[in-house]
């Protein structure tokens, strides 16, 4: 049962958290699969020490936090298989590939 006030859907939701936003706030990119992989290849590599962290601006090691983030590409992978682009899949794939190399190199 909903309230009259309740959102029919998923939509209307989005679109009410939308108009209540600050409108000076930037817009945030779309939601897409290449952003979704690229946001957690860049956690990884902050995990590697490869680039700073941008609230600290300093590099630290985390090599089980890495891993975690290694093992959530492969989870997505598996998850997504036969639905993605060719372009989505090679990047996927790349994108984990460099970073199995740069977990390896610091063993």
């Amino acid at each position: 049962m909903t309230t009259p006030d309740a959102p029919n859907d998923a939509a209307d939701a989005a679109s009410r958290m939308e108009s209540e936003g600050d409108a000076a706030a930037p817009q945030a990119p779309p939601a897409t699969f290449e952003f979704l992989i690229h946001t957690l290849f860049t956690q990884a590599l902050m995990a590697l020490g490869r680039i700073p962290n941008p609230i600290t601006n300093q590099t630290h090691t985390n090599r089980a936090t890495a891993k975690h983030f290694i093992d959530t590409l492969v989870m997505l992978e598996e998850k997504t298989a036969g639905n993605l682009t060719t372009d989505e899949r090679r990047q996927l794939e790349e994108i984990q590939h460099q970073l199995r190399m740069m977990y390896l190199g610091q063993s």
